[in-house]
């Protein structure tokens, strides 16, 4: 009997760990990368800038993702994009690569989800950077007091405030510049 009032308060109030969902392209970053006529590049090391990036927390339970890190599902993040556009070379002369500097997540709104995302990123061609700017995102999804609908609604809402943060990047027309073919 315990078990099942333990099972309930779980649902209701998501004291438990959720994992977000496996990183997926947008449509919006593949048209940045197939309209940009861009080379074809590699992803290098995504950073933390503290070990607080990856301390996750949502309505009182851990929160991870199918990455290693935090910074590692942003790394996998971009990885996908190019991937799926085509233009992913692990041989690549041209290397993106950044810090996450933000990762502040809040899943406990009984109306509203946000997220505010940032990261350094940076383009190094043959070693010598070609291109670096901060990126910031703030995204909302709808919540509710229920565990059993926010704590799925919170993983995919921070899964597409991932998209927009590597949306910054990929449609930031320096960037485009920087990786012109």
């Amino acid at each position: 009997m315990q078990r099942i009032g333990m099972a309930v308060l779980c649902l209701l109030l998501g004291a438990c760990g959720a994992v977000a969902p496996k990183y997926t392209p947008s449509a919006e970053n593949q048209l940045a990368l197939r309209n940009g006529d861009l080379v074809h590049a590699n992803v290098g090391t995504i950073g933390a800038s503290s070990e607080a990036i990856n301390k996750v927390t949502l309505r009182g339970g851990n929160f991870s993702t199918p990455s290693a890190s935090f910074n590692a599902y942003l790394h996998d993040a971009i990885q996908t994009e190019l991937s799926q556009a085509g233009l992913l070379d692990p041989a690549s002369h041209d290397v993106i690569g950044g810090t996450m500097t933000h990762n502040a997540f809040d899943g406990s709104g009984f109306s509203i989800g946000t997220a505010d995302l940032a990261a350094d990123f940076w383009v190094d061609r043959d070693g010598q950077r070609i291109y670096h700017s901060q990126k910031t995102t703030h995204y909302e999804w709808k919540s509710s007091f229920a565990g059993m609908t926010a704590i799925p609604a919170a993983a995919q809402g921070y899964m597409e405030a991932v998209q927009k943060l590597v949306h910054e990047l990929l449609a930031d027309p320096d960037f485009q510049k920087a990786l012109h073919k």
